[in-house]
This record gives C-alpha cells, sequence and structure tokens, in this order.
C-alpha cells in the first residue's frame, strides 16, 4: 500500500482528517513512532513521515514551543519599551539606594531592548537573558528591601538554621 491509501483507511477509521489524528497521537498522547504506528495501523516510516509533516516529532514540537515563547518574550519586551526613551537623564544620581535602584531598572531596559534586536543562536542572545535574569533579581530583592520583606525573609530563614 502506498501512503494514500493509509490516509484514507485512517481518516476513515477515525473519522476526521489525517492531521487532526497525528495531533491527538502525537502530541495529547504522546505516543512513540512505534506505538502510534500500531495504533493507527501503519508501518512506522509512514507514521514517521506523517508526524515530520505536521511538526508534530518530540523535537520539532519543543523547537516550535521555544520559538513561539522567544516571540511573545520579544513582543512583551517591545510593548514594555514602547513608550521608554533609553536616553532620558537619570532622576538620581550618587551613591544612594535610588541611584542604584534607577541604574538597574534602566540597565534591564536596555538588555531587554538587545534582547529584541538580537538574533536568535547567538552567544549574545544567552548573556542578555542571562543578564535579564540577573537584573530581575536584583531590582526584587530592592524592592523586597525597600518594604521591609527581605529582612523579614532572613530572619524567618535564619531561625531554622542551627
Amino acid at each position: 500500500m502506498i501512503d494514500l491509501d493509509y490516509k484514507i483507511i485512517v481518516e476513515e477509521k477515525f473519522g476526521k482528517p489525517l492531521k487532526d489524528v497525528m495531533y491527538e497521537v502525537c502530541v495529547e498522547k504522546e505516543l512513540e513512532k512505534w506505538d502510534g504506528a500500531k495504533l493507527l495501523g501503519v508501518p512506522v516510516k509512514t507514521f514517521v513521515a506523517w508526524r515530520s509533516r505536521f511538526r508534530y516529532g518530540p523535537m520539532q514540537i519543543q523547537a516550535d514551543q521555544a520559538k513561539k515563547m522567544r516571540n511573545q518574550t520579544t513582543k512583551k519586551y517591545k510593548d514594555e519599551l514602547n513608550d521608554i526613551n533609553l536616553q532620558r537623564p537619570f532622576e538620581h544620581e550618587g551613591n544612594t539606594l535610588k541611584a542604584f535602584k534607577e541604574l538597574i531598572e534602566r540597565s534591564l531596559e536596555l538588555e531587554k531592548y538587545k534582547r529584541t534586536i538580537e538574533t536568535v543562536g547567538t552567544v549574545p542572545v544567552i548573556e542578555t537573558i542571562w543578564k535579564i535574569g540577573m537584573l530581575e533579581s536584583v531590582l526584587d530583592a530592592i524592592i523586597q528591601f525597600e518594604s521591609g520583606k527581605l529582612y523579614d525573609q532572613y530572619m524567618f530563614e535564619a531561625r531554622f538554621i542551627k
């Protein structure tokens, strides 16, 4: 039998288009090629060809999901930075906590901007992603410190250390 014959048989057996059947088998049920081929009653080679055509292979799904997440993050950053002038003057100067916080916030804006213009898969992208996470953590610590929660958290956790 040729793949077209198998396609007709599978669509009739499951009462839906092949793409929908493959989505159910590969994505929802997460069946391996041997189990999927057995369920559909087709050769493994045919199943793998269909899975690849619809991008339902495990690596294809992961790659597509990663791309989708990157695009969402890039859009989020662009939306956040839409009305931000990276060249604006600083409001705080010197060695104060307010100046440090503003510098961290501005550095975070700059790294997010760089993330929206960098090419995926390059080393600077990885560095930028790491910097964004680090700057967000530092900013969170400053906010926690200003609210008194950082001290409270420390005291709470220190009670359990002996």
